[in-house]
């Protein structure tokens, strides 16, 4: 038994998958069989990656409860089983998993407020990009100028939700005052979730001409549009 095949055998069953490969690799004993040994192993491991889904997404845990919180993770861990090494990677396809889940139908901001745990936990991991030097476009042709692209800085994320996650977020902080019972939940939102330093923030675009035209931007800009279709968009702005 190669290395290789031994390995594919415990991630299949690890993760949803037929476990008797697996199992035939256990050696069981009088105290415990080969297939209840390789039990503990799997719950193990789910019982960590749902324990670290649990502290990226504090908030979608508290309005679905304990329990059902654990028992979904279960299902999202078969079918969205980890691609890396580093925790902080894990859970990115939470929000997707949630948008088709039928057991949230009734919650259906819990997509929206998945991406906003996901966003803040991204931005916090980000590093920042050195400042941009924009001088150096004067080395380019006029063509070439026309087709840079610009990013996004990675401490900023972008959420547009049609309910108010963000006032629903801060509720379940500890030193907020902002009520549950209070929110307009049905409030369509704009925000930019942020890294200023060591802290993270969350601002919500109002509806001023100028913070539209700064979110459209901004927007643009995630699309990967040219600098030759944003002086066509902004050149007067």
């Amino acid at each position: 038994m190669d290395i290789k095949t031994l390995q594919g055998d415990f991630i299949e069953a690890i993760f949803g998958g037929d476990k008797s490969p697996a199992v035939n690799h256990v050696i069981g004993d009088d105290t415990l069989t080969a297939e209840q040994r390789f039990g503990i192993y799997k719950g193990s491991v789910h019982g960590i990656l749902t324990q670290a889904l649990g502290t990226m997404f504090p908030v979608c845990k508290a309005l679905v409860g304990d329990d059902f919180f654990h028992n979904m993770c279960d299902l999202f861990i078969n079918e969205y089983p980890p691609r890396t090494t580093y925790f902080a990677e894990y859970g990115s396809d939470l929000p997707t998993f949630l948008s088709t889940f039928e057991h949230v139908k009734d919650i259906p901001y819990l997509t929206d407020v998945a991406q906003l745990e996901w966003a803040r936990q991204v931005v916090w991991h980000a590093n920042s990009f050195d400042v941009t030097d924009f001088s150096a476009l004067s080395t380019l042709t006029e063509e070439q100028q026309s087709k840079v692209v610009f990013q996004l800085a990675k401490n900023m994320h972008l959420i547009e939700s049609e309910f108010r996650i963000d006032e629903l977020w801060f509720a379940h902080q500890p030193e907020s005052d902002v009520k549950f019972e209070n929110i307009d939940i049905n409030q369509a939102v704009k925000l930019i979730v942020r890294k200023d330093q060591d802290a993270l923030k969350i601002s919500m675009m109002s509806d001023d001409e100028n913070d539209r035209e700064f979110w459209d931007f901004l927007q643009s800009i995630s699309l990967g549009h040219n600098l030759e279709r944003l002086a066509e968009q902004y050149g007067d702005a």
